[in-house]
């Protein structure tokens, strides 16, 4: 069952591309002609479609909007092809399969692209997030831009930024997460323009989704919530249509911001899951950014740390591939329980999601 996990951009490039042939999806390949992978493999967002091209309902899966934890959303879309019929979608739906939205990331085991802006803090729409100034990521850079050469540094640096918090508050650290326009090597970073992956996205959408009157989307992430926590983030307004949907599709009955120490989901900016909207203004679009818990709120701080001196510190490191192992283990553990909750609750939330599309008029 957890053979639907890999180790690598390419091998999880050829499973999702196998499963989708088994299953006869079609298939069609958003290429990247001017960047390679890290093991100079090409590097290629893939989409699966299965279901009549002119159904009214979509239900539109994302995977890999942060490379790292694409790893998880990968096995999920494997585990679901492999098990499902095309003969077994219902009348009237779509079911529509991003794989490795953001390629290159996925590729280096590493969160943001190669410029590295946040994809998820990249879709800004006019003049949006664009060089967005976030006073309250410049007060924690200081902890979060240091030295990751041995355990004690990250230690003293979350015991440093627990006390800082604590005394000024921790409404500052759902402020920075918000993205960040002025620190183009900080975490967060919303870039100036669009990414290669944005534009991509968008025309995936316009190509894929425009004849479909409903649509329902997840973007599969992991690390927010505790370990074998599922985390739905809703970023539809309480009490609208669009909420009750989603909220309905996963029987929920709240939605995932008591994940947040501060009881509130930070205001993101550039989300990638709005610009479904932006692009098709005239569809009703429910859904949701859902959330594998991984590790404790230590691990999490420890590996975007990590992640980011790895980037721009720490490449000649003689460890370096370790410390990549040991990030990745943040964001897609090897534990045998987890991949198998994974694996078991991934599948079912997108047949949860397809069921809720049917019935949503």
């Amino acid at each position: 069952m957890i053979d639907s996990f890999s180790d690598s951009f390419s091998e999880a490039r050829h499973k999702f591309l196998g499963a989708s042939g088994s299953i006869r999806a079609r298939l069609f390949t958003y290429g990247r002609d001017d960047l390679a992978g890290k093991d100079g493999e090409y590097l290629a967002c893939d989409v699966a479609v299965v279901g009549n091209e002119d159904a009214p309902s979509a239900a539109f899966v994302i995977s890999g909007t942060h490379g790292s934890e694409g790893y998880c959303g990968s096995a999920i879309l494997h585990r679901w092809l492999v098990t499902r019929d095309a003969a077994d979608i219902p009348d009237g739906v779509k079911i529509v399969l991003v794989h490795a939205i953001n390629p290159w990331a996925f590729s280096h085991k590493t969160r943001a692209t190669e410029n590295n802006v946040d994809l998820n803090r990249n879709f800004w729409f006019g003049d949006g997030t664009s060089g967005r100034e976030n006073p309250s990521y410049d007060r924690l850079a200081p902890f979060l831009h240091g030295s990751a050469r041995v355990a004690s540094e990250h230690l003293g640096a979350y015991e440093a930024y627990k006390d800082y918090l604590d005394a000024n508050g921790w409404q500052i650290e759902g402020e920075s997460w918000e993205g960040q326009g002025t620190r183009q090597d900080g975490i967060f970073y919303t870039g100036t323009a669009p990414e290669w992956s944005n534009v991509t996205f968008r025309r995936i959408v316009k190509e894929h989704l425009a004849s479909a009157a409903r649509i329902g989307f997840i973007d599969w992430h992991t690390g927010i919530g505790r370990y074998g926590e599922i985390v739905p983030l809703i970023f539809d307004e309480g009490g609208t249509d669009e909420s009750r949907a989603a909220m309905s599709w996963w029987q929920l009955a709240r939605p995932g911001n008591n994940a947040f120490r501060t009881g509130a989901v930070p205001a993101y900016e550039g989300l990638l899951c709005r610009s479904i909207r932006q692009e098709l203004p005239a569809s009703r679009i429910a859904g949701a950014v859902i959330e594998f818990g991984t590790v404790d709120d230590y691990a999490i701080f420890r590996a975007d740390r990590l992640d980011r001196w790895l980037r721009f510190e720490g490449r000649d490191d003689p460890d370096h591939d370790r410390l990549r192992a040991d990030y990745m283990n943040a964001c897609c553990p090897e534990d045998v329980a987890w991949r198998r909750f994974v694996l078991a609750r991934g599948p079912e939330l997108i047949d949860q999601m397809v069921a809720g599309l049917c019935a949503w008029r």
